[in-house]
């Protein structure tokens, strides 16, 4: 929600009122916002389906001034007499601008901007910063919904967020170089976490050194705009991360750091004074991304330790087909059908095998699920064989490949079930999980392997 009278930069002849009010971009799911924006594409116009919003009493309507639209603007302005229409160039600057101007108005009130962004675990230490803020501040807290993290999703986050929000966590996706950095001045974020730097999106990257400048470009804006309460964690184990130099904003952890967490079953201790004890979280890399959590939030609010201390040991990986373990019909499942790219396969496949060894389970009574991973350009055939090589040393022994890529996985496992539609994995499914006590299931979001659970 944001103050109507931000408008006013459109227009000098515009002059709204101070009035709260909220934005809609879709007009699928419009429900009475008083403003939306008319968002463009190659081959689309959310001009040309303005009709429904205008019925619903839709009071403000942005949209992009062609010669065709400004004809459509004066019959509807004919119909709509009490509708102000604003014809600008481009409604995406304009939505990423009514969201600087947000911002601005939020940070003179006090308010704080938490940036995250990384390659693997970014929606999850987003998930888990969002819960220890709320621990100690309540409905004061305001993050990023669902995958809402691009040029678009950052300013609808920032346009969504309740008046009486005072500390807004905005997640930072990117698939190309300087995207990061568009997004940071829309959301001007004072305090950071990178989770981690990995191959996902290699192949519209080019390289991981890429990846990792992009990612960087965070930590950089953060620092280069530090008022002196600036502060900012990575984990130092991250074999990019580690290299990001000392810094007064910077906090480390890690093997070679001084802060150096010490793992056992469920609990972590970070220092003398923060100790985790949760028995919810059984991946290292998420346990990573807790501690990650929990040192911005100490760190930029000492006084509240204790309460974020007791969030992290109760804090559990919400239902989102990420990370996600579930018992069913005497089987532990672990799920992550959200996505997939090497890096994030790699730490799942020795986090499971470690988990299933926990409990006494064997490779012999064990499924590997692997589906294609997307977005990775010339590095497709060769890191979906580096995938299988890896199941191959680990000894899996009963092992499905899905998807249009799946042979590449084989030709280094050499003899798992191939299954390049997901259909006839489905078909499979019932005999080829029935003896197992564990399935391991992973693979980008194009797949949808969930599906699997229902028929488990």
């Amino acid at each position: 929600m944001f103050n109507l009278s931000l408008l006013n930069i459109f227009d000098e002849d515009i002059s709204f009122e101070n009035k709260t009010v909220s934005l809609s971009t879709d007009s699928r799911t419009y429900s009475g916002e008083e403003v939306f924006v008319c968002l463009t594409g190659e081959s689309f116009d959310g001009f040309n389906f303005i009709d429904e919003v205008l019925e619903k009493k839709c009071e403000v309507v942005i949209f992009k001034s062609s010669e065709e639209n400004i004809l459509k603007m004066e019959k509807h302005s004919e119909k709509y007499s009490d509708v102000t229409f604003i014809g600008v160039d481009s409604p995406l600057v304009a939505l990423q601008e009514i969201a600087r101007e947000r911002i601005k108005e939020f940070k003179s009130l006090g308010g704080y901007v938490f940036g995250i962004t990384g390659s693997n675990g970014k929606t999850t230490t987003k998930e888990m910063l969002t819960e220890l803020l709320k621990a100690a501040f309540g409905s004061e807290v305001h993050s990023t919904k669902g995958n809402f993290n691009n040029h678009i999703g950052v300013p609808l986050t920032i346009l969504s967020a309740d008046k009486n929000c005072k500390y807004m966590i905005v997640e930072m996706g990117s698939n190309h170089l300087g995207e990061i950095q568009t997004l940071c001045e829309i959301a001007k974020p004072e305090y950071g976490i990178i989770s981690s730097v990995g191959a996902a999106h290699i192949g519209l990257f080019g390289s991981i050194d890429n990846i990792f400048k992009e990612k960087k470009s965070l930590f950089d804006y953060v620092k280069n705009n530090d008022l002196g309460n600036s502060k900012f964690v990575v984990n130092g184990d991250d074999a990019y991360l580690g290299k990001i130099p000392s810094d007064e904003i910077l906090i480390k952890f890690g093997k070679s750091e001084m802060c150096c967490p010490a793992f056992s079953d469920g609990e972590v201790r970070i220092n003398d004074s923060v100790v985790i004890k949760n028995v919810n979280i059984h991946e290292k890399y998420n346990f990573n991304n807790l501690i990650s959590a929990l040192l911005l939030s100490i760190s930029v609010f000492p006084e509240k330790k204790e309460q974020f201390i007791t969030a992290a040991n109760e804090y559990k990986i919400p239902a989102l087909n990420r990370s996600e373990w579930i018992d069913k019909n005497g089987k532990k499942i672990f799920l992550d059908a959200y996505n997939a790219n090497p890096t994030s396969m790699e730490s799942s496949l020795y986090s499971f095998i470690e988990n299933i060894a926990k409990v006494n389970i064997s490779l012999e009574e064990t499924l590997f699920v692997l589906g294609d991973m997307n977005e990775l350009g010339e590095y497709t055939e060769s890191e979906h064989k580096r995938i299988g090589e890896i199941l191959k040393t680990k000894n899996a022994k009963h092992v499905a490949f899905v998807g249009g890529f799946s042979n590449y996985y084989d030709n280094g496992f050499k003899d798992g079930h191939v299954y390049l539609e997901k259909s006839q994995l489905e078909s499979a499914w019932p005999e080829l999980s029935k003896k197992c006590k564990a399935i391991f299931i992973k693979a980008s979001r194009s797949l949808q392997l969930e599906s699997l659970i229902d028929i488990t």
